[in-house]
């Protein structure tokens, strides 16, 4: 008796165990592995701090994605305007609802210092851009141009010791170097 009641409860621990039968069908796989985007923008930042600043998805893009900005509605379009300075996450959805998201700054720009970047970013970029460090100087981030307003002013404005910027681009006309002189004057911070 003691056999059979062993042999009981082995059979009922296996069948306890096993509880698959041939009607199982895996689960489908999931249509959103593997998909993650390698999110392209161009932004422009707030200037004097209130909401013009600009965030425009360059890819992906195309009428099967959606984009909506931290926890608002998703929207066709890959434009986002009236951004105040902070930091946002941009999610990109597909048709399948598959998602990717991105973070980003729109940094307070003072109104004399985007004047300066804007020449900085159409005068400087072979030399000065883009990791380019042409005389030990990069201009890719604000803090390394406002660290660097002399040499921008003796290079640019008052050509010493040589006139910067080279060739394409040369010379600035008197209207940018007084845009330069303008920001230094008021005290050549990213506020100014």
């Amino acid at each position: 008796m003691r056999l059979t009641a062993i042999i009981s409860i082995l059979f009922l621990v296996i069948v306890t165990i096993c509880s698959c039968s041939k009607n199982d069908t895996p689960a489908p796989p999931d249509p959103c592995a593997g998909v993650s985007y390698d999110v392209q923008y161009f932004k422009t930042e707030a200037v004097t701090g209130v909401g013009n600043g600009s965030l425009s998805i360059s890819y992906p893009v195309g009428d099967t994605f959606t984009y909506k900005l931290n926890t608002g509605a998703y929207q066709l379009s890959p434009l986002f305007t009236n951004l105040v300075p902070g930091t946002y996450v941009l999610t990109v959805k597909n048709q399948k609802g598959c998602t990717d998201t991105a973070q980003f700054e729109i940094y307070s720009y003072g109104p004399k210092y985007a004047l300066v970047k804007q020449i900085i970013t159409g005068y400087c970029g072979p030399c000065h851009l883009n990791g380019a460090s042409s005389g030990g100087k990069n201009f890719d981030t604000d803090l390394s141009i406002v660290n660097s307003w002399d040499r921008i002013k003796a290079r640019a404005v008052d050509n010493i010791p040589s006139q910067m910027p080279e060739a394409p681009n040369s010379p600035l006309t008197a209207i940018d170097k007084q845009k330069i002189t303008d920001w230094i004057n008021a005290g050549h911070r990213q506020s100014d």
